[in-house]
């Protein structure tokens, strides 16, 4: 008989769980399985860290509710402490960021069970946006998929976690315009990010729109504050050009509903500026 440390480790035996739409076993501890996956979140090997423990443990366990309310509260609790989210914290180019990102899908799958069913106290609550907008400042490593391990991805994560979080009834006006503001500063990292990070920020802030938790004032100011001055240091154009995609994917996605038609024009304005060392105007000019 293997010892949990052991199964967690055995891809052929997790396979098996995958094969039956992730579903643990009756007689499985659940919670010690959880925790026990959780530690291969740091691996280099996609398969044993995406396709089998995350998703054996967000979706087999999180999600076909094997945990009691006080084990999920437990469970959030680890996902944000030193030895997971905020493992290894502003190091880069090295493979403590899988840890890290990975902690945040589970941060989301606990947060999506609890917009549905209010299963975590509310100070926890607040603490879990506390913890990822924390995380979100110190996080150094923003690369998306690396060869040969995986996706690291930690941006496109953080939305994920952020985008439930913004969605808890629980959350005040303020708690949302931090969130915004924090999506802003996201846009801006010097890394230049093209794996859709771009369209994961934006629809965190355009849930928030499209539910009004906002006012117009602040987004009009918000909006005005998603601008990037460039000068010779080519970590400007970066951050412009990642900033351009952002508001590029939330135009479109607010376009499709047909809604906002003012901030439309206000993005649009937004991006031709940003656009001004690109375009020619003026009589005379091609």
């Amino acid at each position: 008989m293997q010892t949990i440390s052991e199964q967690v480790t055995d891809k052929a035996f997790l396979r098996s769980f995958a094969k039956n739409n992730y579903a643990i076993p009756q007689n499985t501890d659940a919670f010690s399985f959880a925790k026990a996956l959780m530690t291969n979140f740091s691996s280099t090997d996609e398969e044993l860290r995406d396709e089998l423990s995350y998703m054996i443990l967000a979706s087999g366990i999180i999600d076909k509710n094997k945990l009691t309310k006080q084990q999920l509260t437990d469970l959030l609790s680890l996902a944000l402490d030193r030895d997971h989210l905020f493992y290894h914290i502003g190091e880069t180019e090295n493979d403590t960021v899988f840890m890290r990102s990975f902690s945040n899908l589970i941060v989301a799958a606990i947060l999506y069970v609890d917009a549905k069913e209010q299963i975590l106290p509310e100070q926890v609550v607040q603490q879990t946006k506390t913890d990822l907008l924390l995380y979100a400042r110190e996080e150094k490593d923003w690369r998306g998929y690396i060869k040969g391990k995986g996706w690291a991805h930690a941006m496109a994560h953080l939305a994920d976690a952020l985008d439930v979080c913004a969605q808890n009834p629980r959350h005040s006006t303020r708690d949302h315009q931090q969130i915004l503001e924090l999506l802003r500063d996201l846009a801006k990292v010097t890394t230049p990010l093209y794996h859709e990070e771009d369209m994961r920020l934006a629809t965190v802030a355009y849930h928030i729109i499209a539910c009004k938790e906002v006012d117009d004032d602040f987004l009009s100011h918000w909006l005005d504050s998603c601008f990037v001055v460039r000068d010779p240091n080519v970590s400007t154009w970066r951050r412009a050009s990642n900033m351009k995609n952002f508001l590029r994917s939330l135009y479109f996605l607010l376009l499709w509903d047909n809604m906002a038609l003012s901030l439309l024009e206000q993005i649009s304005s937004q991006l031709k500026r940003l656009d001004a060392p690109y375009v020619e105007t003026g009589a005379g000019k091609a």
